[in-house]
């Protein structure tokens, strides 16, 4: 089925890269991955939001996940801001990757968006542009976990976002 739609999309690249990384990613996960249970899992989570936003925006995300933990309200707040992240750099960032890196300790799920794209000048930022600001760090912050954005005009975009699960909040 992927095959007949890559022969009909031969004239457009961009179309016939997004339907293999697709069919990449569901022939890895049908090659590496065991069959789930009832359970969500975070990492599990993260890949299918990374593959929505690649099919979405016609763009690679490179993801490595370390480590693995059950799925809570508090690391779903940190999914939607790391989809915020991932979709702010697939829109404006001129770049055509996105890097994800997520580390799941024991006390804190830590991830990481970056793109090598244009970056811009935070302080430069309209008052009322509200989407990173809200949608990522005040997401994060009113599920008791942390944001940072690092940035500069022509440096690419780093958000880092840093959350406890719940079973470790005290």
């Amino acid at each position: 089925h992927t095959l007949a739609l890559i022969q009909r999309h031969v004239d457009d690249p961009r179309e016939v890269h997004r339907l293999a990384r697709s069919q990449e990613r569901e022939l890895r996960t049908w090659l590496y991955r065991p069959p789930s249970g009832e359970q969500q899992d975070f990492g599990r989570a993260l890949e299918r939001i990374v593959a929505e936003v690649e099919d979405s925006h016609g763009i690679t995300i490179e993801v490595v996940i370390v480590g693995e933990c059950a799925l809570d309200e508090r690391l779903a707040a940190t999914l939607q801001a790391a989809r915020e992240a991932m979709v702010n750099a697939a829109k404006h960032a001129g770049t055509d990757s996105i890097s994800v890196y997520a580390e799941i300790e024991t006390t804190k799920v830590t991830v990481f968006v970056r793109d090598r794209g244009r970056g811009f000048d935070a302080d430069a930022v309209p008052e009322d542009r509200l989407g990173g600001k809200e949608s990522i760090v005040g997401r994060m912050e009113r599920h008791g976990g942390k944001a940072f954005v690092r940035t500069s005009p022509g440096g690419g975009t780093e958000v880092r976002l840093e959350m406890a699960p719940e079973m470790t909040r005290a």
